[in-house]
């Protein structure tokens, strides 16, 4: 089968779908690398915090606030940017982005207490029983940190859309895990990094260093030739109509542009597909697990753990590497693989994956001894990361070409809404909450596996983890079976 593929003019010449041209694995490194540029910037506040909660006497509410305030703006402008993605020049949106972030994460650096700032807010939430306290310098910071979350709500919601317009489907997963590696990539140096840079020039300068070369490599991404929208599904949708995994929603806007119908409906229509409702749902959860782990970990180490800040940092620098690199390189190796002789191996590769990560997670919060501790914190890692490019294929495949921006939007709208935004933040209240002895609950199954809710209440806060993994495989496992009769809406 012939499609228009992304020759030297992106879509001027005919070619077999494996016929990929070399442009396209050139667009793809220079995607990826900024999105490790990305994830370095994101990644700096967790490896550096104890030491700012340290010199700017921050709560952990206050670090999970900042940690939320990024994701919040991220989430919050997601939508905006999938429109535009799917009306406007990708490259153009993507490139300012980047420029926006880096900037914003530089200027993170210079905030420090200062008689001009607010005065504390205080207010109470009420399903914990807590009162919680931001500082005047916590507030600028949480400002900060959502202008960090504005350029890479714009860059992340946009570049899955023009990475499947690089590639064709049959080799999207493998692509798309090219270009998540970067995530685990970028956690590991962003940690690092962080602790090497704030060990030698202090942990302001670390922010101010790692923004640089993002500036420089926007120039590139604004270069980039965009692709043909759709070049590779046009002559593909009756083959793909046949097949569950990557085409039980392309009925969304077959052969229509998109132009003429309204935001929420084209919206609603892709709520409404199994596919992408199924994998949110169980990436939703998944995200609540890696937005804990990204924001405390660190922590966790020195304080529950006994590890010193450079120690630490280290540490899960090269178990994230190692572990983050070969999950996501190896998910979309696998799934590709699998989905050869199975029409549903995205969703089974995903549901093993979360599962299989449920055990390791425990052991990594209750064990105390760092021959055990560490190499449970490699496997969950290692688990974790598997999903990220059978996920993102099954997300860009559930819907056509001409939406997919929008798809992708959505979808970043639901899991950190509901998943990391929660989790970072969420964390941090329960931990400031069982100090105080309050959450009986989860105070009384802390003790029940050893674990003392006082002295350790950032473990203690952290056992949702497991749950949440559990919550994950069975929605993608649920996405793994054959579709019902009556649409996903019926059942909203």
């Amino acid at each position: 089968m012939e499609t228009p593929a992304a020759s030297d003019g992106l879509g001027k010449a005919p070619q077999t779908f494996l016929n990929i041209p070399r442009y396209s694995y050139y667009a793809l490194g220079v995607l990826t690398v900024v999105n490790f540029l990305n994830y370095i910037d994101r990644q700096i506040l967790p490896a550096v915090a104890p030491l700012m909660a340290e010199d700017l006497h921050l709560s952990d509410t206050e670090i999970g606030a900042m940690e939320a305030a990024l994701l919040l703006s991220f989430t919050i402008l997601a939508p905006l940017f999938g429109r535009l993605g799917d009306r406007y020049s990708r490259t153009k949106l993507m490139a300012t982005a980047a420029v926006l972030w880096s900037i914003a994460s530089a200027l993170t650096g210079m905030m420090d207490h200062s008689p001009v700032l607010p005065g504390p807010i205080h207010f109470n939430v009420p399903v914990v029983q807590f009162t919680l306290s931001l500082s005047g310098v916590a507030i600028l910071l949480c400002l900060v940190r959502a202008t960090v979350g504005v350029g890479e709500s714009s860059y992340s919601t946009i570049t899955p859309s023009l990475i499947a317009d690089y590639f064709p489907p049959q080799r999207r997963a493998t692509a798309l895990g090219i270009f998540q590696a970067a995530i685990p990539m970028g956690f590991a140096l962003g940690y690092v990094i962080g602790v090497i840079l704030a060990r030698y020039f202090g942990w302001r300068l670390a922010f101010m260093i790692v923004g640089l070369p993002g500036l420089i490599t926007a120039a590139f991404v604004w270069k980039l030739r965009e692709p043909v929208r759709g070049a590779y599904d046009r002559d593909s949708h009756a083959s793909r109509s046949e097949d569950h995994n990557i085409g039980a929603a392309v009925t969304l806007s077959t052969g229509s542009t998109g132009s003429g119908e309204s935001w929420l409906r084209t919206s609603w229509r892709i709520i409404r597909t199994r596919d992408w409702f199924l994998c949110t749902a169980g990436y939703t959860a998944l995200t609540f697990v890696l937005g804990a782990f990204a924001t405390w970990a660190n922590i966790l180490l020195v304080r529950d753990k006994g590890m010193s800040v450079q120690g630490a940092g280290v540490t899960l620098g090269v178990v994230i590497l190692i572990a983050g690199a070969a999950g996501t390189f190896g998910g979309g190796w696998l799934a590709d693989r699998v989905a050869r002789k199975r029409h549903n191996a995205y969703f089974l590769v995903c549901a093993a994956s979360s599962f299989l990560g449920i055990i390791p997670a425990f052991i990594s919060l209750s064990a105390r001894n760092p021959y055990v501790f560490i190499p449970a914190i490699f496997l969950t890692v290692l688990f974790l990361f598997t999903n990220n490019a059978p996920f993102h294929a099954i997300l860009v495949n559930s819907v056509s070409a001409t939406v997919r921006a929008t798809a992708v939007a959505l979808n970043i709208v639901a899991i950190h809404i509901m998943g990391d935004v929660i989790s970072r933040f969420g964390v941090g209240v329960l931990s400031d909450s069982l100090a105080a002895g309050r959450v009986r609950i989860l105070s009384s199954l802390a003790r029940g596996v050893g674990i003392d809710p006082i002295s350790g209440h950032l473990t203690a806060a952290l056992l949702v983890v497991p749950f949440a993994l559990l919550i994950s495989a069975l929605f993608f496992l649920w996405g793994a079976g054959k579709p019902g009769q009556k649409a996903v809406a019926s059942r909203l």
